[in-house]
C-alpha cells in the first residue's frame, strides 16, 4: 500500500524559518507550496515527499552544485515534519507556474512568444547538458515565469528530482512507489520504457510550445479511447494531424528531432537553426511579450 503524503501545515512556521501560504498541488507523491523565507525574506518554493524519496536527495545535490546559476533557482534548505516520515526541500522562487500564465492567457499565446518561450527552454536545457545531466520532467507545472529587474520576462526550472547523468543513458522517469510512468509532456520512446536521451527534453519542450498555443493532443479528454502510448505512436506517425495550419512548423520541428535521434545526428545548433527560421519575421531572442490583467496579474500574450 502507498503511503500518502501528508499536506503540511500552513501559515505557520515550519522547519524554523519557512510559512506556507499557497499550496499548488500534488503530483506523484509530492507535496509542492510557495511561501516565505522568514530568515532572509525570500520567496520559496517547498515541496514535501516521503522521507525515503530518492527525488528529495537528486534535487538538494543538484541544486547544492548548480543552484543560482541562469534559470537554475538556489537552494535555500532542508526540514522533516510528521515524526521524519517526510522531508522538505526550498528553493528560490521566481515568479508564477507557466501552467498558471498559459491559463489567464486561455492557453494560446501568440506564435512569436511561443518561438520565443521555446528559444529560451531550449538554450536552458542545454545548459544542463553540457554539465552532463539530464532534466527529465519538462512540463508547464515545473517551469516558472518571472519579470526580471530590467523589465523582461524570463524563464526558469523549479524541479529537479528526476535529473539524471546523460550516461549511460538512464530509463525514463516513473514515480518511485508505484511505477506511473511520466507521460504527457514525454515522447513516444521515453513512455515505451526506451532510454532517456537528450532528444527527449527537447521534445518536451515542444509539447510544451505545443500547450501554449492550446494544443494538447495526449490530454485525458483528447482521443479518450485511445491510451496514451497509442496516443503517442500516433502522433509520433504524423505529427501534422494534431496541429493547426499555423503551428505546422511545430510538427515539422518534432519530426526534424526524431530523425536528427534515428540518425544519431542531434545537434543543439541545429534545432536552433530551425526553430530561427520557423516563423517568418519572428526573432526568437527577442523580449517574450506580456501585458497586466485588471487584478494586476502578469500574462504572457
Amino acid at each position: 500500500m502507498i503511503r500518502p503524503v501528508l499536506r503540511a501545515p500552513m501559515n505557520t512556521t515550519i522547519g524554523g524559518r519557512f510559512k506556507l501560504s499557497v499550496r499548488t498541488g500534488n503530483w506523484l507523491q509530492e507535496e509542492s507550496y510557495f511561501g516565505m523565507d522568514g530568515e532572509h525574506g525570500y520567496n520559496v518554493v517547498v515541496k514535501g515527499r516521503l522521507v525515503d524519496d530518492p527525488r528529495t536527495a537528486v534535487e538538494k545535490r543538484f541544486l547544492e552544485q548548480y543552484g543560482g546559476t541562469n534559470g537554475i533557482p538556489r537552494y535555500i534548505g532542508s526540514f522533516e515534519l510528521f515524526d521524519g516520515d517526510q522531508q522538505y526541500i526550498a528553493h528560490t522562487r521566481n515568479g508564477q507556474k507557466l501552467e498558471t500564465l498559459l491559463n489567464l492567457s486561455l492557453f494560446k499565446i501568440t506564435l512569436a512568444n511561443t518561438v520565443r518561450l521555446g528559444f529560451q527552454l531550449f538554450e536552458l536545457v542545454h545548459a544542463m547538458h553540457i554539465r552532463g545531466y539530464l532534466h527529465r520532467d519538462i512540463r508547464p507545472h515545473i517551469i516558472m515565469a518571472d519579470i526580471g529587474w530590467s523589465g523582461k520576462l524570463e524563464v526558469e526550472l523549479s524541479s529537479f528530482g528526476y535529473v539524471a547523468p546523460i550516461n549511460p543513458p538512464p530509463a525514463p522517469p516513473v514515480d518511485p512507489f508505484n511505477g506511473m510512468k511520466i507521460g504527457r509532456y514525454a515522447c513516444y520512446p521515453a513512455v515505451l520504457g526506451e532510454p532517456y536521451v537528450k532528444e527527449d527534453d527537447y521534445i518536451s519542450i515542444i509539447f510544451v510550445m505545443l500547450a501554449s498555443q492550446g494544443l494538447m493532443p495526449f490530454s485525458l479528454n483528447t482521443k479518450r479511447q485511445w491510451s496514451l502510448a497509442e496516443k503517442k505512436e500516433q502522433f509520433d506517425e504524423n505529427p501534422r494531424r494534431f496541429v493547426t495550419a499555423e503551428t505546422i512548423w511545430l510538427a515539422d520541428l518534432y519530426w526534424d528531432v526524431e530523425i536528427m535521434r534515428q540518425d544519431g545526428t542531434f545537434s543543439h545548433d541545429e534545432v536552433i537553426r530551425k526553430l530561427e527560421n520557423a516563423v517568418e519575421g519572428v526573432d526568437m531572442r527577442s523580449e517574450i511579450s506580456y501585458a497586466h490583467n485588471a487584478a494586476g496579474h502578469f500574462y504572457i500574450q
